[in-house]
């Protein structure tokens, strides 16, 4: 494994707010640039992404 930081991330991004079922097209997978963590700051790699029944009235 690299010990190299990152300088792009992948994030899901909710675009519409889902009337009924969610649908694809409610959601965007977008590219962004990760800047160098400032002094006394770290950056954290998400190993696990969950997203549970309760987060669709949150939505």
């Amino acid at each position: 494994m690299s010990a190299a930081l990152p300088t792009s991330s992948r994030e899901w991004h909710l675009v519409a707010r889902p009337h009924g079922w969610p649908k694809s097209e409610d959601f965007a997978l977008r590219e962004a640039a990760v800047a160098a963590p400032a002094e006394g700051r770290i950056l954290v790699r998400n190993k696990y992404f969950s997203v549970d029944p309760y987060m669709r009235g949150r939505m």
